[in-house]
């Protein structure tokens, strides 16, 4: 590594140019279309690692705002409560970008949830009607509505919404968590 390398500091530029970078930036991101272009630019742009370092923060969030408290968040997650306390000043400022993103999370976490129930119901529970139910959908279209209304009943979106928060990929346990201590 060269010494006289010269290091680049965002403030040492005009604040026109400041604006104007860092607008770019935000441009450069806004151009993705999809979750497949996101992945390829950020893939390039930052390491694995990087991302990770990123996502921590988000699932730091997201434990905020389930009003975790930083023992509990430092246990499950294993950071400190440095990184934690950054994270809970930005949630208590006006700009809402880790809010939205931890609402959006959380649904996709939900979403995902929901899926994975279902597949393991559909394992469990397998019946020949069943079976024949999907296939000709057409025939059992008052029986398969009646099916979705009762199972959207029976969920418990509070209980999922829970598990969608506790769903997180950096806690150290592979399947969704069933319970919360907060």
């Amino acid at each position: 590594m060269c010494d006289n390398m010269p290091v680049f500091h965002l403030n040492d530029l005009p604040k026109e140019k400041r604006i104007q970078m860092i607008g770019e930036f935000y441009d450069a991101i806004d151009s993705l279309k999809d979750r497949a272009e996101v992945r390829l630019f950020f893939k390039s742009l930052l390491t694995a690692d990087e991302i990770a370092g990123l996502m921590r923060r988000i699932e730091i969030a997201v434990l905020l705002s389930a009003k975790f408290n930083y023992d509990k968040i430092i246990e499950m997650l294993g950071v400190g409560s440095n990184k934690i306390t950054s994270v809970h000043k930005c949630l208590q400022q006006d700009d809402n970008g880790y809010k939205i993103v931890v609402k959006r999370l959380i649904e996709k976490r939900k979403q995902r949830l929901r899926k994975i129930k279902k597949e393991n119901k559909n394992k469990v529970g397998m019946s020949p009607l069943a079976d024949v139910k999907r296939k000709y959908a057409g025939h059992f279209l008052l029986p398969n509505l009646l099916d979705a209304a009762i199972e959207k009943l029976e969920e418990d979106d509070k209980s999922l919404e829970k598990e969608a928060v506790l769903y997180t990929p950096s806690s150290g346990r592979s399947k969704p968590h069933l319970r919360i201590n907060a």
